[in-house]
Formats: C-alpha cells, sequence, structure tokens
C-alpha cells in the first residue's frame, strides 16, 4: 500500500515506489552513481588543465583532489534532488556528457 509518504519521497504524485525502495535507490545512486560521475569529471579536468598547458603530473594531482571534492557535492545532490528519475537521468547524463567530453578534448589534443 503506497502511502502520500511514498510519492512525496519519488517527487512524483501517484508513484508506487515503496519507500524502502526509493531510498535503496538513492542510496545506490548516490554512493555508485556519484563515483562514476565524479570519476568522469576528475578525468575531463584532468585531461582539460593538461590541455591548458600544465604538466601532466600536476593536472592529474590537482583533479584527482578535487575529485573529492566533487564527489561529495555529487553525493548531496543525489539526496537533495526530489525525484529519482531526475537522480539518475542527471547521473547518466552527466558522466556521458564528462567522459564524451574527455574523449573530444584527447582527440584534438593528438
Amino acid at each position: 500500500m503506497a502511502s502520500s509518504l511514498d510519492s512525496a519521497a519519488n517527487g512524483m504524485p501517484g508513484s508506487r515506489v515503496p519507500a524502502a525502495v526509493s531510498v535503496l535507490l538513492r542510496v545506490i545512486g548516490a554512493v555508485l552513481g556519484g563515483y562514476v560521475v565524479s570519476a568522469a569529471l576528475v578525468a575531463l579536468l584532468a585531461v582539460g588543465l593538461s590541455a591548458t598547458g600544465l604538466p601532466r603530473s600536476e593536472a592529474v594531482v590537482t583533479a584527482s583532489l578535487l575529485g573529492f571534492v566533487l564527489y561529495l557535492l555529487v553525493l548531496l545532490w543525489a539526496f537533495s534532488v526530489r525525484s529519482l528519475a531526475r537522480l539518475w537521468v542527471g547521473l547518466v547524463g552527466g558522466a556521458v556528457l564528462a567522459q564524451g567530453l574527455v574523449l573530444a578534448i584527447q582527440r584534438q589534443m593528438a
């Protein structure tokens, strides 16, 4: 039996996802999806910094250190977004966009 709490947890009126499943999907999205998105953003940052003339080793170290902050921000965002659909679209879209930009920059550098 779905309650109004289930709908509020998903951010979608009339949603029938139980609250426990909603929380589980949000935790999985935050932890695993957050890792994938932050890894893609770190790669983008490292390639972008390297493309601007920063030595590759310094670009990688700088991007890696900023990756901890990026991961924290993605985790916080994952629990603040209202809808599970928006969460997963944002995670998948962010990872695909960042990785696509990494590939585009690498092709320009080669």
